[in-house]
């Protein structure tokens, strides 16, 4: 359960993202290419980027330029939580994950991960508060 809530929460940011977040926008110019992620488990979801925008939709597509399948849901929770390449290719060596299709959509994936934790909102700034009595 908790490797469909991550997917579909990655879905929701990277569509967000691409609205409003200029370093990702960047990242997504000039690009059109599916990845689908996917568990032995059954959880599967797939994230189209066209148009310098991301859609994504709970199910199996035809044809993916790129497809991580997972050997069960948690292996996948761990690693697109751990944000950690070398334990990632670890895995792929170790079976834990399949990777078909175009190695360099990995390597994109892998960098607009740090995009994808969640924002953290700034504390609010001392100037022009009023002044605490101590």
């Amino acid at each position: 359960m908790k490797f469909r809530m991550l997917l579909w929460y990655m879905a929701r940011r990277m569509e967000m993202l691409a609205r409003t977040h200029p370093e990702f926008i960047a990242k997504l110019h000039g690009r059109d290419f599916v990845i689908q992620i996917a568990s032995a488990s059954g959880a599967h979801r797939y994230f189209q980027v066209q148009r310098n925008r991301v859609t994504s939709r709970n199910t199996l597509h035809e044809k993916p330029d790129l497809g991580l399948h997972f050997a069960n849901d948690a292996a996948g929770f761990r690693l697109l939580t751990n944000g950690d390449a070398n334990s990632f290719m670890a895995a792929v060596q170790q079976q834990e994950v399949t990777v078909t299709g175009d190695y360099a959509l990995l390597m994109w994936f892998m960098a607009i991960g740090k995009y994808l934790r969640p924002g953290r909102r700034r504390p609010p700034s001392d100037s022009g508060a009023a002044p605490t009595a101590g």
